[in-house]
């Protein structure tokens, strides 16, 4: 395997994309909560607060509730060069995502959901629309696909100590994926599937001192990921008395990384019997991610294993949401919220495969109640601030979001 083959492998096989928010945050659950800015956890009483805080789970009016969200997102990411050529990655992607919460008594709510919490998307330069070969340090290639999605199905529980108070506790059963196709030159491939499992635990509180006033707090605790899966390298060569033929290298690969805390104090007052206002602070200590651990072992032809670390050198982030919701009396909601993410990502380790930016988020969307069931509607667009790297190349990232969700209610 040559030298060149190697520093591409190790360089191309740590790529993580990005989403919405700073870092591999994704925040997009329950398409109400997201129509309200997405300040959730001092209001949470909906399903969807098994992600936001699971203390209001017991808020919830209904015993049994069930509701089903789905987004669809169109990114753009922009990568110029300092001469000023242009290139664009539009890899949209889909988030369904489910939702329950059962009163079982009083004062104990379960609840359970399978959502997407960090990454869900992914950067696709294609072959032919670049214009030019795509460079990573000393490396270039013209093709590059890339996703990562992690989702996770979590369990919770919510107790209700007084009519103002209340705890929720979650486990979250984390499943990774991450799927690389990479074209160097005509003659190198490098296709990276790998998959892993790790857990963490959650935990919210509530507290309600009046009908108006909701005060909310939820913390999601970090985890350790590491991904096992197969990495293979196909090379284009010319061997004597067979002509050119292809070589595939195929070996075992891991990759580890931390996920961070996330703590969110949020606050919503009621108006009135139709106005609710919502807002809150989210704070993710994404400086627990200060590197990726690469391994590529029992590769054949004597070819020694591969190891290899990545600088990522993120920094923890204050994300800002406020948001609104107005009921009519026919059971139509108008909702608007807006957003402010902060990049995780320093200039040093930002690149082609690491777009992070600061983002300006405007949402809103309509609400629909008839008996037991609800839909909602949400609209959202994240404007990106360009950043240039280290590099003097810049980048950018611009999102546009729609989401449809369903509630039923028993």
């Amino acid at each position: 395997m040559s030298k060149r083959a190697f520093i591409f492998l190790v360089s191309i096989l740590l790529v993580f994309p990005r989403l919405w928010a700073g870092g591999w945050n994704n925040t997009l659950m329950g398409c109400r909560a997201i129509a309200i800015g997405g300040a959730f956890v001092g209001i949470a009483d909906d399903p969807s607060a098994v992600f936001y805080n699971p203390a209001g789970l017991v808020f919830q009016s209904n015993d049994l509730n069930f509701s089903i969200n789905g987004f669809y997102i169109w990114p753009d990411h922009e990568y110029i060069v300092p001469t000023g050529s242009k290139t664009q990655s539009k890899y949209n992607v889909s988030l369904p995502q489910v939702f329950l919460s059962y009163r079982t008594s009083e004062k104990l709510t379960l609840g359970f959901g399978i959502y997407v919490p960090y990454a869900g998307g992914g950067v696709d330069w294609k072959e032919g629309e670049l214009g030019y070969p795509f460079k990573v340090g000393e490396d270039e290639y013209s093709r590059f696909k890339s996703t990562l999605g992690i989702y996770t199905l979590t369990p919770t529980l919510a107790y209700q100590f007084s009519e103002k108070l209340s705890i929720g506790f979650n486990l979250s059963f984390y499943r990774a994926v991450l799927n690389v196709d990479a074209l160097m030159d005509p003659d190198t491939t490098v296709v990276s599937e790998e998959s892993g499992s790790t857990i963490s635990a959650g935990f919210g509180l509530m507290y309600r001192p009046t009908e108006r006033i909701g005060i909310g707090l939820s913390i999601r605790g970090p985890s350790r990921m590491e991904l096992s899966g197969d990495t293979r390298i196909t090379q284009t060569q010319t061997i004597p008395g067979l002509g050119t033929v292809p070589v595939e290298l195929r070996g075992d690969s891991v990759t580890s990384f931390n996920l961070p805390w996330d703590v969110e104090l949020g606050f919503s007052y009621k108006v009135s019997e139709n106005l609710l206002l919502s807002t809150s602070a989210q704070y993710t200590m994404w400086s627990r991610l200060q590197k990726v651990d690469k391994m590529v072992k029992d590769l054949p032809y004597g070819t020694p294993d591969i190891e290899y670390e990545e600088a990522m050198d993120f920094h923890n982030i204050l994300i800002l949401r406020a948001g609104v919701e107005y009921s009519f009396p026919q059971g139509v909601f108008l909702r608007g919220g807006l957003g402010f993410d902060r990049s995780a990502t320093p200039d040093s380790t930002l690149d082609c495969k690491n777009i992070d930016v600061d983002k300006f988020t405007v949402l809103g969307g309509i609400g629909y109640r008839t008996g037991r069931t609800q839909i909602d509607f949400v609209y959202a667009y994240a404007l990106g601030k360009e950043r240039e790297a280290d590099t003097a190349e810049r980048y950018n990232l611009n999102v546009l979001i729609m989401g449809l969700g369903v509630t039923f209610s028993f």
